[in-house]
């Protein structure tokens, strides 16, 4: 049987999509599989496997790094690693004893490379299907060995070497590969933590921190350094935290990096705020509010004055959230204005004002100001005092739409929490139209999520049938799905990141409910028994149910 029938038969493939892809090979010379992979008909993960079992090969399932003892004894001296590189064909792993060298390709009939490493070392190859992902990240990792020499250079404290260094070619090789791994990784941040002998590297993807590799704690000084010019950092005070920033070009991605440097004990920790300037996309259909949250958001931003609160931790998207519902409300019969700490992203026709306390404007100072210049909406990016919950309050009882956010767990915990600030309840009741509470959870991989089988005990224990039975028609037909991992999501089994919410619309009742109830846990639970209201875990359950996410992410964030 030809690879083409067999593909044919283990893919189902019908025949008008069969003939069309044999109609664009002739066209394009291109192989079949390729074809195939292109007109979305199999994946290219699907290829690979089918082609190992077809050749009864094996699929590369490990990640890396790669095999220790390719680089032991002097293994791979004299080897072109450019050669192989080109040719698609890379060393992974090594069995020394039994002489065999497996190989990581995409082609098994890659003879040219095979018979290249087998005369170079003696040694039998075995080669292991891979994906071209995987291949160019371990392209990627072999072109970072190139020049371990460099990782261990002898710096001192002395501020012109350090300078010099900053500006020598494997450093600013070294930073550039960092910066486009981790936009290929879809990384949002970069973290480099110095110890006593070494420097740690780690990737936040989808909100989870991920090593990548370790420095010579002296090459990663250099790096630092590289990092604070181009950040207009002072490269010679060591002493206490700086921040900066810097704007470079990733192939044909624009960054804008944030730098915050941090002294400790073995030198400076960095870590580098990725913000991806030309994939903004703040669009509020985009947040992951369910039909019947959406619909009350919009609501709620429609009020003509007011104040919508949106609340949760640090990194729980509460700043997408609030530049989504600008962007919704942004028109040319609208003058909005934002007060921020930072500037996160500059938005086309929106007054955005950075925070400056050195000069004296702050929260507070910026929104007295604002007033005198008829605004329509303002954006005030956190209440952090009572000052600042006080102008916000005025604000909302003069005639203007206010956004705002606090750092609470939950959407109830906003109201006791304004409380605590020293604000009057009558004064939240007057001026408070709603609350939604977020945290930010990581989606299933497209690439490798498969349907799974829940069993009963744990449909019962987070009772799935009360969820269906309340909010079933949000869900439509349920499924359970869980990613396998594979190297599209670098084998973590999520890739992307969507919101769970918490929404309420503080109507009369609930005023009435929060002045007469004065404890949080019993404003909590008037508000489950009383209200079509769900919490961040149920509303969480039902993109489980959707097969959206997991239950273990779930549990994570809330």
């Amino acid at each position: 049987m030809s690879f083409e029938e067999f593909l044919k038969e283990k893919f189902r493939l019908k025949d008008e999509d069969l003939k069309k892809a044999l109609l664009l090979q002739r066209e394009s010379s291109l192989p079949l599989p390729q074809i195939l992979v292109s007109l979305g008909l199999v994946s290219e993960d699907q290829l690979i496997r089918a082609l190992a079992q077809y050749l009864n090969l094996s699929v590369l399932e490990e990640t890396l790094p790669p095999d220790e003892e390719l680089f032991r004894d002097g293994f791979l001296d004299g080897v072109n690693l450019n050669f192989l590189i080109e040719k698609k064909c890379l060393p992974f792993k090594v069995d020394k004893t039994k002489k065999v060298l497996f190989v990581a390709t995409s082609n098994p009939y890659n003879y040219e490379a095979f018979n290249y490493l087998t005369n170079l070392t003696g040694f039998r190859i075995e080669p292991l299907l891979a994906s071209e992902e995987r291949l160019k990240a371990l392209a990627r990792y072999f072109s970072l060995q190139e020049v371990p020499e460099i990782k261990s250079l002898e710096v001192d404290e002395d501020v012109e070497r350090l300078t010099e260094l900053a500006f020598e070619a494997p450093v600013i090789k070294y930073l550039n590969n960092l910066l486009t791994k981790a936009v290929e990784l879809r990384a949002t941040d970069i973290h480099i933590e110095t110890f006593k002998n070494k420097a740690r590297v780690r990737f936040r993807i989808d909100g989870t921190l991920h090593d990548m590799e370790v420095l010579d704690l002296n090459f990663a000084r250099a790096v630092v350094s590289r990092i604070k010019l181009l950040s207009g950092l002072n490269i010679a005070e060591r002493r206490v935290p700086q921040d900066g920033k810097f704007t470079t070009r990733v192939s044909s991605v624009v960054l804008d990096l944030r730098v915050s440097t941090i002294p400790m004990v073995h030198g400076e920790g960095v870590v580098l705020r990725l913000l991806y300037r030309e994939s903004l996309t703040f669009d509020i259909r985009t947040l992951g509010l369910e039909k019947d949250h959406y619909e009350l958001a919009l609501r709620l931003i429609s009020y003509p004055y007011g104040i919508l609160m949106v609340t949760g931790p640090t990194g729980s998207g509460k700043t997408t959230t609030l530049y989504s519902m600008l962007t919704y409300l942004n028109s040319d019969e609208r003058k909005i204005i934002t007060i921020e700490d930072p500037v996160e992203y500059q938005l086309e026709g929106i007054n955005q004002i950075q925070v400056k306390t050195e000069v004296g404007l702050t929260f507070a100072s910026a929104l007295r100001a604002i007033l005198r210049h008829d605004p329509d909406i303002i954006m005030v990016g956190e209440i952090r005092d009572r000052e600042t919950a006080e102008i916000s309050i005025h604000s909302a009882l003069t005639g203007h739409l206010v956004l705002s956010t606090l750092h609470t767990n939950d959407a109830p915990s906003a109201l006791f929490r304004l409380i605590e600030m020293g604000i009057e309840a009558y004064l939240i009741n007057a001026s408070m139209v709603g609350v939604i509470a977020q945290r930010i959870i990581r989606k299933n991989c497209p690439y490798c999520s498969e349907e799974v089988k829940l069993e009963k005990e744990v449909w019962d224990e987070y009772e799935f049938d009360e969820i269906l039975e309340k909010w079933g028609y949000l869900i439509g037909e349920p499924k359970i799905v869980k990613g396998r991992g594979c190297e599209k999501c670098a084998n973590t089994g999520y890739r992307g990141r969507i919101a769970i919410f918490e929404v309420f619309e503080y109507d009369d009742e609930l005023k009435e409910a929060f002045l007469k109830l004065k404890s949080l846990e019993a404003f909590r639970k008037y508000l489950k028994q009383h209200r079509d209201f769900r919490t961040l875990r149920e509303d969480g359950f039902i993109k489980v149910l959707k097969g959206i996410t997991t239950i273990s992410e779930i549990l994570r964030v809330c």
